[in-house]
Parts: C-alpha cells; sequence; structure tokens
C-alpha cells in the first residue's frame, strides 16, 4: 500500500499483524515473516511523481507482494499482472501445498520412477543439492520426511518425536537420493518415502522470475516481496540510492537493520514466525537434515545477494550454519545475524 501523507511504500503486515488498525500500522513496521520491513522513498522529489500501485496475493504458502513505480500506469498494471503470471508458474512447479504441482508428483512417485518436469525445476534442485555438499548436509532439499514428523506439514502432534521416528525420517532424508536426469528433464528421488521441500530456494527463485518478467514489461523501478524475500529493483525515485528495507528483531520488533537494496535482494530465516511447542520444548521449522533435529542458531539470518534465489539459499544456509561456518562458505555474501 502507499501512504501518500508520508511519501512512504509499506509492504503490508504478514496475517498475524494484518488485524493491527490501518492508520496505527502506517505509522509503524509491520511484520513479516520473522522480520519488519518498511521500504522508504526517500527525499520527496520535486518531479512529478510516477504512478505507484500495488498488488498482494497468496501463493507458494505464503503472501506476495509487488509494488511498481511508472510514469504509465497502464504499464505498470500490465508489468504487475505479468509478475504475478511467473510466480504462478513457479507455483505450478515447485509449491509442496498443492498436489498437483510438478514437485508434489515427483515426491508421490518416489521410490518408483522419474518424473518429466520443467528445466526450472532441475536447475533449483540441482541448485539446492549443492548446497547440501557444501554445508556437509545440513542443508538439505530433501528435509520433507523430517518436516512432517515435527507436525509442520500434515498430521498435527503435541509430543517430540523419539530417536527412532527421527531414524526412520532420515533413512529417507538427504541429498544423494535426489536422481537428475538432465537429457530428458526427468526428476526423481530412489526411495520411497522421500520427498523434496523447495521452501528454502523457491520462493527465491520465484521471486527472480518475478522481476524478470517486470523488466520484460520495461519497468524499471519496482519492489517485490515473497514471503519477506525481498528485491528492489532500480529505486523508487529519482532521489534516491534505493529502496530502503528495515529489518526488525525477530523477538523485539525493534528496528535491528537498515538495507539499500538497488538491483538486489535480500532474504531473512529464522524461526520466529514458524515454531510450536512439542514435549515442553519449543521447536522451530529449521531443521538440521545431518541430524534430524531442530536447528538452534541465531535468531535470524539475512542473507543480502545480487538474486532472490541466492538470498533465499544462503538466509537458511546461514542460519543453519552460524556466522562463523557461514562466512567461511559464504562466496562473499552479506550476512546480518541478530541474536
Amino acid at each position: 500500500m502507499f501512504d501518500p501523507q508520508s511519501d512512504h511504500v509499506v509492504v503490508p503486515p504478514s496475517d498475524r499483524s494484518r488485524r493491527t488498525d490501518r492508520r496505527h500500522f502506517l505509522l509503524q513496521v509491520g511484520l513479516l515473516a520473522g522480520a519488519a520491513f518498511l521500504p522508504l522513498a526517500g527525499r520527496a522529489s520535486r518531479r512529478r511523481r510516477p504512478a505507484r500501485l500495488e498488488t498482494a496475493r497468496p501463493a507458494l504458502g505464503t503472501w506476495v507482494r509487488v509494488v511498481v513505480s511508472d510514469a504509465d500506469e497502464a504499464r505498470a498494471a500490465r508489468a504487475i499482472g505479468a509478475a504475478f503470471g511467473a510466480i504462478a508458474l513457479v507455483d505450478a512447479q515447485m509449491s509442496i501445498h498443492r498436489r498437483d504441482s510438478q514437485i508434489a508428483r515427483v515426491n508421490a512417485a518416489a521410490g518408483r520412477e522419474a518424473v518429466a518436469v520443467d528445466g526450472a525445476v532441475i536447475d533449483v534442485v540441482a541448485r539446492a543439492c549443492d548446497a547440501a555438499r557444501a554445508t556437509g548436509g545440513a542443508y538439505d532439499p530433501t528435509v520433507l520426511p523430517l518436516m512432517r514428523l515435527y507436525g509442520f506439514y500434515g498430521r498435527h502432534r503435541n509430543t517430540f518425536p523419539s530417536d527412532r521416528e527421527i531414524d526412520a525420517a532420515l533413512s529417507v532424508t538427504g541429498h544423494d537420493l535426489v536422481v537428475i536426469d538432465r537429457a530428458s528433464n526427468r526428476l526423481g528421488l530412489s526411495r520411497s518415502g522421500a520427498a523434496i521441500d523447495l521452501g528454502s530456494i523457491g520462493k527465491g527463485w520465484a521471486l527472480d522470475a518475478a522481476v524478470r518478467a517486470l523488466r520484460r514489461e520495461g519497468i524499471e523501478s519496482a519492489l517485490v516481496d515473497v514471503g519477506g524475500n525481498v528485491f528492489g529493483l532500480g529505486a523508487p525515485d529519482a532521489d534516491s540510492e534505493g529502496w530502503r528495507v528495515a529489518v526488525a528483531h525477530p523477538a523485539t520488533g525493534d528496528l535491528a537493520h537498515t538495507f539499500t537494496l538497488r538491483d538486489e535482494a535480500i532474504g531473512t530465516s529464522g524461526n520466529a514466525e514458524q515454531h510450536h511447542p512439542l514435549g515442553g520444548e519449543d521447536v522451530g521449522h529449521l531443521l538440521d537434515a545431518r541430524r534430524g533435529r531442530p536447528a538452534h542458531g541465531p535468531a535470524s539470518a539475512t542473507v543480502r545477494a545480487p538474486s532472490g534465489t541466492a538470498s533465499d539459499l544462503y538466509s537458511t544456509v546461514a542460519f543453519l550454519l552460524g556466522p562463523d561456518r557461514f562466512r567461511g562458505m559464504g562466496g562473499g555474501l552479506d550476512a546480518t545475524f541478530l541474536g
């Protein structure tokens, strides 16, 4: 939404905090995916302001918002439609929240056969497997059996899993179970019960797809937010260096760090939004796939990168590895740790 009185573009909050009174929210920073984001347009320009349009829709099991600033309002609206079209394609390819997605079909055929998928799905899974190898398996795209075991998808549970249950889930977890055939664009899993979850990279891929769609329509100024993965395209106006995005501490809500994004992305990973009690222990959704147990990392990890794919993937990696280990393998990516 756009507040014309303050010249601020405000990325609205998550479902939990959208209940806040609208006027009060415009004076505050909203909560989103464990962090708060307040893109600021910078100093008011003396030039005629371009049209600024915003649309928000659900996709990929999260909330997506696209803000476009352009002198041609019709082009801005057309570009937003194209961006959501690109995200819808990624949703149909990679979402585990719909039974007809390509990844859902791969998971359903685990241990039996490989499934024909788009080349983009092969690329994303291959990149996730590379990250799994680089982290020694702490990060892994086949973590879905563990996610289900801890009650984050499917059946709800109240007790912490037993060692036996964890060992059983680990037996069908591991990037070495992924079978990729690039020649025929087929993807499979070698063991029944194995399952891929691209939640740690798919949203970033969708973010990049949306930005590419905006650029094809001639848009040079936009902000795209896919579940807390944010890309700043260009700058909000001629007087700004880029889109200013403030990240709040997930525990206190206080602003902790501000990024200025110009053709860059940030992704934030943490357990503040997705966690629940199991047998007296508060369990977050970020799991160490080597041990099959919750990762006890910092409060959050934010990674700034040239692409949404990299910021999404490596914010999860950074959380799992912690500051010291991540800085040794992050390829120079800018990581900010809170807590």
